[in-house]
């Protein structure tokens, strides 16, 4: 998929890829999501390099909680269950999913068009402050 990208690409393009705080530090998640985030982010650096010189940009996004239908349907019988990822955002509360595409968005857009090889943390100050909460008990 990824060489089919480039060679379609005739005047300039960009790709976004979808990581994980997980990605970026320990969340909780273990291990083997952990690393498979951090190899996305890797990925989206190394190919920002390979690819700029054919005016393909590679960007990332790492969301942390996001509140989707999905999880909205995990959480209905108790959502008390959110209040400790609450608690450790700075924010106090779960991204929405349109709080996530926006970002998204924006990297594809032309004011964003110097902009290659970042991975953009969308997770209410999470990354900032540091992960506060439990790690994966095997």
């Amino acid at each position: 998929l990824l060489k089919a990208a480039t060679a379609s690409a005739q005047s300039s393009a960009c790709v976004v890829n979808v990581a994980s705080c997980a990605g970026l530090m320990s969340s909780g998640t273990g291990a083997a999501y952990g690393m498979s985030k951090a190899a996305m982010i890797s990925l989206t650096k190394s190919l920002s390099c390979e690819w700029a010189k054919s005016r393909i940009r590679v960007n990332a996004v790492a969301p942390w909680m996001t509140m989707t239908p999905m999880l909205e349907d995990a959480v209905k019988n108790n959502p008390g269950a959110l209040d400790k990822v609450k608690e450790w955002t700075p924010m106090q509360r779960l991204a929405s999913a349109q709080e996530v595409a926006d970002p998204v968005v924006f990297l594809c857009m032309p004011c964003s068009s110097y902009i290659t090889g970042q991975c953009l943390a969308i997770d209410g100050g999470l990354s900032a402050q540091g992960f506060d909460g439990p790690c994966v008990t095997p």
